[in-house]
């Protein structure tokens, strides 16, 4: 049924209902007191009606009916009595009174509505807009991080695809003595090599693999990660040590976060050209275990703290960049953080992040990992 359809159905309705109670009072006989005053407070169920339904208009509608239908009634039956009729004639004007600021209540009430309807349909249209714009804002995101990536790929390949074209132009020389070209082989293989380690760490980045979360004890990773680290320490006059802080279990992938942690390790290594200690900690905060790799370097410029962790970021000349991106990822995908901050003397120290398990994770394979 249409909305037309369904106006006109209550007003017929609400009009027939006066008629009705019309009727009854003119079928009453008056000699039923208590009958007569209970039709006439009938009429302001269809007078409410029609004056909330249909308006003030509505409402003074159903008034006026009801009173031309009911004034023949009073001066029949008790026009005798002047002051019961004078009440009647009272009455009528409620009526008219009722029906007016019920149906202005109502008018408003509507007016209110639309106006909250009409908001919400620009509220949505706007939110509709937000959402389109955030997209384009993520699809833009998207496209300045491939090229970015592209970029720093593209400038990361060119230098040994220049070191080897020049290699291969010398080698093609037919009185180049074995000795010279036996040297240029060497740097052409070595460049072919840089070029293959550059490509799997970016398909490392670019297609991390899922983790194989187990139970660990971050003692025996750190322990694990000491003794790998231990020997390029010593050639460069560096000590390992580690803290353990009686941390709990932590649920990862023992082989990722142990390449995290001796990527960093070994980055420790290399920022101490004169030497100097390594510490590898382990301690809970709140909730937290925190794994924390500690240097007496350089220390990282303030203004390469947000970057540390872009792909292709790096300050060494031989770097590629993408070995703090590739930990970020592997970090993450373990279900943790991991953050950089320089310390207050010198050095930095790199903290990797994980949620404290307690009991059996129901996401986590129940097995046991050792490092």
């Amino acid at each position: 049924m249409s909305a037309g359809s369904q106006r006109r159905l209550r007003a017929t309705t609400l009009i027939g209902a006066i008629v009705v109670v019309s009727l009854l009072h003119y079928l009453t006989p008056t000699s039923h007191f208590v009958l007569h005053p209970l039709l006439q407070r009938a009429y302001y169920i269809p007078i409410l009606l029609m004056a909330w339904w249909f308006g003030w208009r509505g409402g003074l509608l159903a008034a006026g009916i009801a009173g031309i239908l009911y004034i023949p009634h009073i001066v029949m039956a008790w026009g005798a009595n002047e002051e019961y009729s004078i009440a009647q004639y009272v009455e009528i004007g409620m009526f008219f009174v009722i029906a007016t600021l019920i149906g202005v209540l109502a008018d408003a009430e509507r007016r209110q509505k639309q106006k909250i309807q009409e908001t919400a349909a620009k509220l949505s249209e706007t939110y509709a807009q937000l959402q389109a714009s955030v997209e384009q804002v993520r699809r833009a995101d998207r496209l300045s991080a491939l090229g970015e990536l592209s970029a720093g790929l593209a400038h990361e390949i060119r230098n040994p695809l220049g070191g080897l074209d020049g290699a291969v132009q010398i080698l093609k020389r037919p009185e180049l003595p074995a000795e010279t070209r036996q040297e240029f082989a060497e740097m052409a293989g070595k460049e072919v090599e840089r070029l293959k380690s550059l490509l799997t760490n970016f398909l490392d980045f670019a297609r991390p693999q899922t983790p194989r979360k187990s139970f660990l004890e971050p003692e025996l990773l750190l322990q694990s990660v000491a003794s790998l680290v231990s020997e390029t320490a010593r050639m460069a006059h560096t000590e390992i040590r580690v803290e353990f802080n009686g941390t709990g279990q932590i649920a990862v992938d023992a082989e990722q976060i142990r390449q995290v942690l001796l990527n960093l390790a070994l980055n420790a290594v290399q920022a101490m050209p004169d030497g100097g200690e390594i510490v590898l900690r382990s301690r809970q905060e709140g909730g937290s275990v925190i794994l924390e790799v500690v240097d007496q370097g350089v220390g990282i410029a303030p203004e390469n703290l947000e970057r540390i962790f872009d792909p292709f970021f790096t300050t060494r000349a031989a770097g590629t960049g993408l070995g703090l991106s590739i930990a970020f990822q592997i970090v993450q995908g373990n279900g943790g953080k991991i953050t950089v901050s320089n310390n207050s003397d010198r050095g930095a120290t790199f903290a990797v992040i994980f949620p404290l398990v307690s009991g059996e994770p129901e996401s986590v394979p129940v097995r046991k990992a050792t490092a």
